[in-house]
C-alpha cells in the first residue's frame, strides 16, 4: 500500500528548486518556476503543486479525528494564530504546536511567523491511498 500527498511547493522550495534547475542547464524550466514565484510573492499562494509518497504511519496520524479536525479549522480560518485555533478546537494551544509542528514537518502546513504570532497556512490538496 502506498500513500501519496499532492500538495503546494513553500515558497523557499520554490526559490531552492529554481536554483538547481538553473545549474542543471535547464533554464526554460527555471524561468516557469520563476514566474510561478512571483506569482506567489503577488497574490500570496503558490500554484506549483508537487506529488510525494507519504510514510504509512504519517497518513495514519493525519486520519486521525484530531488532525482532520485541525486541518479542517486551519483550511477554513484563515490567518489565525496556533493559539487562535487551539481556542476555537476547545484544545491546550501545546497540543495544537505539537499537531501542527508534526503536519510542518510533513509539509501538510506551512508556518508564517508574524511577530509572536505563528499561522499555519495549508499546502495539502490531497492525500491519495494506492492498494
Amino acid at each position: 500500500m502506498k500513500v501519496y500527498l499532492k500538495r503546494r511547493l513553500r515558497p523557499d522550495e520554490m526559490l531552492e528548486r529554481i536554483g538547481e534547475l538553473e545549474a542543471g542547464g535547464r533554464r526554460e524550466e527555471a524561468l516557469r518556476l520563476a514566474a510561478a514565484y512571483m506569482a506567489y510573492e503577488e497574490e500570496g499562494e503558490s500554484s506549483v503543486l508537487v506529488e510525494e509518497e507519504v510514510p504509512f504511519e504519517v497518513a495514519r496520524k493525519l486520519l486521525s479525528k484530531r488532525m482532520l479536525e485541525l486541518i479542517s479549522c486551519i483550511k477554513r480560518s484563515g490567518e489565525k494564530s496556533v493559539s487562535e485555533l487551539a481556542r476555537e478546537l476547545g484544545r491546550s494551544p501545546s497540543n495544537v504546536h505539537a499537531d501542527v509542528a508534526f503536519l510542518s514537518r510533513y509539509n501538510i502546513v506551512y508556518l508564517e511567523r508574524q511577530g509572536r504570532r505563528v499561522v499555519p497556512y495549508l499546502l495539502a490538496e490531497e492525500l491519495r491511498v494506492e492498494l
